[in-house]
């Protein structure tokens, strides 16, 4: 057993490292694709690209480990101390995608059939998971590798809605001017605005506002953009109706959505990725999260989906990311007693 871990958390550093060394922002992943050249060659695992994405996905069979390559802005230079791993992506998601490639090589190597997907642009509009869809791919279980501290089970995540307001004024000199559509449109944010609070409870936040020209002339156009979240239980409708209703004048448009998920807790993927963490005397958690996940996409290839990952998930898109060897292996052991469970339904 301990040959085993000092064998995963060898290979963990070495691949993880090698991986934070590429800069891999939404739609650059491409920037990757030399290092899993080299992955599928060294590990013996048969390597895909999906052309339109610039996803990943090495190995074969009918279970999927789906995490992601690409990463929020602003590289970290990665360095180790002390078996904890540094740099932007250890968290989310590059350590757990090292995990669930290690656990895939290992797999394999014992003739259990598993691929993984490093896919693109999860941080974004999530193109990697939805070219899967169009592309009819098939599985029976997914597990997505999303940080969850290495003991919790995501069973579900809201969706968002991202939604552009274009607003039209009539410019004035601002020495004299009875209207500015800058005012008229902070009042209508003011009532707008939901401030988030609790999961189930939706959130509509200003994320990007722009207008005006020149100093002295009040503005003849407004850009606005707010980021909805809700759950499951909240009416998408009614969050729609209540923005349109609040912004008469102006055009509104859906630029990006992604649907909430709710997987039972007792599908076959819960049920065993719960045991795989018992059996290492873990306590698993059942939780749900107030972001997105490629599960929400995922969710229509099948139900019977979960995430778990390796990775404080209070340091995701921080400068601070971090994950120490003993979380990967961690993560490794997980999804390899969890998927020796799940070969046997097959």
């Amino acid at each position: 057993m301990l040959q085993e871990k000092e064998l995963v958390k060898q290979k963990a550093k070495e691949l993880l490292l090698d991986l934070l060394s590429i800069y891999t922002p939404s739609k650059s992943e491409a920037n990757a694709t030399k290092f899993f050249e080299k992955i599928s060659k060294d590990l013996n695992l048969k390597l895909e690209i999906l052309p339109d994405s610039n996803s990943f996905i090495l190995g074969e069979g009918d279970i999927l480990l789906a995490s992601h390559v690409d990463t929020v802005y602003g590289y970290i230079e990665p360095k180790i101390e002390n078996e904890l791993i540094y740099g932007r992506g250890a968290v989310d998601a590059k350590g757990p995608l090292i995990s669930m490639i290690i656990a895939t090589w290992l797999l394999n190597e014992k003739g259990i059939k598993v691929r993984v997907s490093g896919l693109a642009d999860e941080e974004s509009t999530s193109i990697g998971a939805k070219e899967l869809i169009a592309k009819n791919y098939n599985f029976k279980y997914i597990i997505v590798g999303e940080p969850s501290n290495a003991t919790d089970i995501v069973v579900e995540y809201r969706g968002s809605i991202q939604l552009d307001i274009m607003c039209e004024g009539t410019p004035e000199h601002s020495s004299s001017a009875k209207n500015n559509l800058i005012v008229d449109i902070s009042k209508k944010i003011i009532e707008v605005y939901k401030q988030p609070e609790n999961y189930d409870k939706p959130s509509i936040v200003p994320t990007i506002i722009r207008a005006g020209e020149s100093y002295n002339v009040t503005p003849a156009k407004l850009y606005l953009h707010l980021d909805i979240r809700y759950a499951i239980n909240n009416k998408r409708e009614d969050l729609i109706k209540e923005i349109t209703d609040k912004f008469p004048e102006c055009n509104l448009k859906i630029v990006d959505e992604t649907p909430p998920v709710k997987v039972s807790i007792n599908n076959p993927v819960v049920k065993s990725l719960a045991r795989a963490l018992l059996k290492q005397n873990i306590k698993p958690r059942l939780v749900k999260k107030a972001g997105t996940s490629d599960m929400n996409i995922l969710q229509r290839i099948t139900t019977n989906i979960a995430t778990y990952g390796p990775g404080n998930s209070m340091l995701e898109h921080t400068t601070q990311e971090k994950i120490s060897l003993d979380e990967i292996y961690i993560g490794v052991k997980t999804y390899m007693l969890a998927i020796e469970e799940l070969w046997q339904k097959i």
